[in-house]
């Protein structure tokens, strides 16, 4: 799991910025939609092309979204598919700014695209460099953001909010936060079930009948919910036959979670852990 940062277009930003959008359809040239440590539920980071937020010619990040989805698809579909949260107020215009970037200024049969929610902007500039990460001056379009530095990132953005912010945009920030924290410590301690698919199954019933509930990662095997201070972690029974062992295994695995996450986010969270074992109908 990894965030990235991908070089953006000013304008681009300005226009969802102003319009207070927290959805946006973030096109790309390229059909090719591979990415190889990057998918749904990671942060994509605005590095800026504006000389104006630079430092020391080192691009800065003026917000993020959270992926959702990908797509490939005719540039005519994507206007179809969402309209101005492309970017532009018309077909018209969307269609010369991807003209006008392409090496031939031809229209590409296809271009790829990945939408973006929880959309949040900042005020001035974030550095990378400030989180120990260099970019290589080779880099052309993205580079990819690990855990430590994406929360690193989150902690200061709260205190670069756009000036037009509310109360959204700090809760959006927060749990993108707990989440990302979540992310880290899953990513180092998260169980080995030996029944991965009756794991799954318990999991995805839960899902199904809380739909607050989402999958940690994409092993599928743990769900998490966040509740203004509280996280919810829901974990599958082992479906061991000595049951004094399996409880002596959730319980360690519940307290690594706790100081883990008290590391990485040292504030007033509440940890309520959850153990599968059957959802009732």
């Amino acid at each position: 799991m990894a965030s990235i940062a991908y070089i953006t277009d000013p304008k681009l930003l300005e226009y969802h910025r102003l319009n207070q959008n927290h959805e946006m359809n973030f096109w790309r040239l390229s059909p090719n939609m591979h990415f190889s440590a990057f998918q749904s539920g990671d942060l994509l980071f605005f590095l800026s092309k504006d000389k104006e937020y630079q430092r020391r010619k080192e691009k800065g990040i003026l917000g993020y979204g959270r992926c959702v989805s990908f797509h490939s698809a005719s540039i005519e579909t994507m206007w179809k598919r969402y309209g101005a949260r492309n970017g532009y107020l018309s077909l018209k215009d969307f269609k010369e700014a991807i003209i006008r970037v392409t090496k031939d200024h031809k229209k590409p049969k296809k271009i790829s695209s990945i939408y973006l929610e929880d959309v949040v902007f900042f005020s001035s500039p974030i550095y990378l460099s400030d989180h120990g990460k260099t970019i290589s001056k080779a880099t052309e379009s993205y580079l990819y953001i690990e855990n430590e530095t994406t929360i690193g990132i989150l902690e200061e953005a709260k205190d670069v909010l756009d000036v037009w912010s509310g109360s959204e945009d700090k809760e959006l920030l927060e749990k993108e936060a707990i989440r990302h924290s979540l992310f880290a410590v899953y990513d180092k301690i998260a169980i080995d079930y030996p029944n991965k698919a009756k794991a799954r199954k318990l999991i995805k019933n839960l899902i199904l009948k809380d739909s607050a509930y989402h999958y940690i990662r994409d092993r599928k095997t743990d769900a998490y919910k966040i509740d203004k201070d509280d996280l919810y972690i829901a974990m599958p029974s082992l479906d061991l036959k000595d049951k004094m062992m399996e409880k002596r295994i959730i319980l360690g695995q519940e307290e690594l979670y706790r100081r883990a996450l008290d590391e990485l986010y040292p504030y007033n969270l509440n940890i309520i852990f959850n153990v599968i074992e059957k959802v009732d109908e």
